[in-house]
């Protein structure tokens, strides 16, 4: 399992240096976002909480609806290490024992859009929060022509997560690693802002 997580963390360091890089920056209007398919299942929930703890590794989990009304197939998984917590919002350390209050919440039901609180919040750069979203039950046909073809599968190549401090319409590009297999996608989040899937 320990060389699992260190495999997976070296290739999300590969993912964050790729020809692309994650310093691309582009407005609003010039990104492609990721949207829900017409026939994927509604979210259970839009928004999820939980307490990070230093000392403690936890995650918060977002679900598709079941056929039942209750859990289905996973959304969104946001993980916080037990050492990932650097600064609150005011700029103060997080000491031993400290926690605080994660709201995720997503935007646009019909999009992968999602804003992250408390704003400004800051986590260590030696061992980051993860952010990992399954899109299973995303729109495959990226470019919206009405047929799922070559063309899609290229734009699908260049999903990635997204980053923007609202107001601004600037998104910054992260370094992302994507299992196109699973339809998962994958980011270390160092800070709190909005989030997307976009290519």
């Amino acid at each position: 399992m320990r060389m699992r997580t260190i495999v997976a963390a070296a290739a999300l360091a590969l993912a964050c240096t790729d020809s692309t890089g994650p310093r691309q920056q582009l407005p609003t209007g010039q990104l492609h976002f990721l949207m829900q398919a017409a026939t994927a299942p509604a979210l259970l929930s839009d928004t999820a909480s939980f307490y990070a703890k230093v000392g403690e590794d936890r995650r918060v989990e977002l679900f598709y609806r079941g056929l039942t009304s209750d859990t289905g197939e996973a959304f969104l998984q946001f993980e916080v290490r037990a050492i990932t917590l650097l600064k609150r919002p005011d700029g103060s350390s997080f000491q031993p024992g400290d926690s605080i209050l994660i709201t995720v919440a997503v935007g646009d039901p019909s999009k992968f859009d999602f804003t992250f609180s408390p704003a400004g919040l800051q986590f260590n750069p030696a061992d980051p929060a993860r952010l990992k979203i399954e899109y299973n039950y995303s729109d495959h046909d990226f470019n919206e022509d009405g047929v799922e073809d070559a063309e899609d599968a290229q734009a699908e190549g260049l999903l990635a997560i997204w980053r923007r401090e609202p107001p601004d319409t600037l998104w910054t590009r992260l370094g992302t690693l994507k299992h196109v297999e699973l339809d998962e996608i994958e980011a270390v989040i160092l800070s709190f802002t909005q989030f997307a899937v976009a290519w």
